[in-house]
């Protein structure tokens, strides 16, 4: 199986996920409901630490808590009379989580991978499967896509459970989720078409700024991830106005850009267009996504929910398309994980199992 199976599985990944949130999501409800934290911590690393900032702002909208989220290397004080601890890994088999989790002992915590046996699932109180099924390749994508779901009903659940969202509000928000489900296969296709046309400028990319505001700067801290895993070229993901104080001034003939609009009724909306032709000015291999038309091939357009909470299930396709398609086209296929693997044996980035048994 290869990056692009992965992502070519998302759309049925995505609709089953809805189909059986009430099982996949195992209980959290009864556990927030018991448990009644004031405050609720998402402890992830890499792919699944930048899921866990796309979702955290959507779980604050509905459970009207305070979601922070940090990398378990960071976690060292927790706040709140009630906290509750949730740490995410794919594999479950992070090093850091797994000193992290033991760290964290005597609080409320749970385990959520995508791996029945990983390591901190029978270390937790609870544990939630991440319903994507094994992803055997170092850039992850389904994964992603399944985890800022399962938090994402996750949290409608106990929202629905606690009084903190009504039952038609409920309703609303799985009904938006639902076409997003609906036109994720369709986006698959215009993410495909767009990427064929522009493949010679994505094949020159030297290095490339990812700018998105509000839920969007996470899906571009996500591709930034994903352009350095696969491309292996510096991409660099920042919020829109943060990127106007200063980074913009290093763009140059060689600098790449991809940005994430904003909804078309935000302020920004043409402000940040009015920024992309500047760039465009400085560097072709500048694209956008997020207008609903356009003459400029550089552009992708997609469907949208029109709602600002599934960005995420639109704007990361063609990241992780190009991120799984360009660099074989460049030679480099799979050089990345090659890389990390040489980094993995001076470094311990992951658990090994037969190692510690063997110790």
């Amino acid at each position: 199986m290869t990056m692009l199976d992965y992502i070519m599985e998302q759309p049925e990944i995505f609709r089953k996920v809805l189909e059986q949130n009430v099982e996949i999501t195992a209980g959290f409800e009864e556990i927030f409901d018991g448990e009644k934290p004031d405050h609720v911590y998402l402890i992830a690393s890499g792919t699944s630490c930048n899921a866990a900032k796309a979702a955290a702002p959507f779980m604050e909208h509905v459970l009207k808590r305070e979601v922070s989220v940090f990398p378990p290397s960071q976690m060292e004080r927790v706040f709140g009379e009630r906290p509750l601890l949730i740490f995410i890994s794919q594999g479950g088999k992070s090093t850091n989580m797994i000193a992290a989790v033991e760290k964290m002992k005597g609080y409320p915590r749970i385990a959520m991978t995508g791996n029945a046996d990983g390591r901190i699932n029978s270390m937790c109180e609870h544990y939630i499967m991440i319903p994507c099924g094994d992803e055997a390749v170092g850039p992850k994508t389904k994964g992603y896509t399944a985890t800022i779901l399962t938090l994402y009903l996750m949290a409608l659940e106990a929202a629905r459970k606690t009084g903190s969202v009504t039952e038609e509000e409920y309703r609303e928000y799985l009904a938006v989720l639902e076409t997003s489900s609906v036109q994720y296969q369709e986006n698959i296709e215009r993410t495909r078409k767009w990427m064929e046309k522009n493949e010679e400028g994505l094949q020159a990319l030297k290095e490339i700024y990812l700018v998105g505001k509000g839920q969007s700067m996470f899906v571009a801290q996500e591709g930034a991830l994903k352009v350095m895993e696969t491309y292996l070229i510096p991409g660099l993901s920042y919020d829109f106005e943060e990127y106007l104080h200063g980074p913009s001034c290093s763009i140059r003939e060689t600098t790449g850009g991809m940005y994430l609009l904003p909804m078309a009724d935000d302020g920004d909306y043409e402000r940040m267009q009015k920024l992309v032709a500047y760039h465009r000015s400085i560097c072709g291999q500048v694209y956008t996504v997020g207008l609903p038309a356009s003459e400029d091939e550089r552009d992708c357009t997609l469907l949208n929910s029109g709602q600002w909470y599934t960005k995420p299930f639109e704007e990361m396709l063609p990241l992780q398309m190009i991120c799984a398609v360009i660099p074989g086209k460049l030679g480099i296929d799979g050089a990345g994980m090659q890389h990390f693997k040489e980094i993995d044996k001076f470094m311990d980035v992951k658990y090994k199992e037969d190692v510690k048994q063997a110790e």
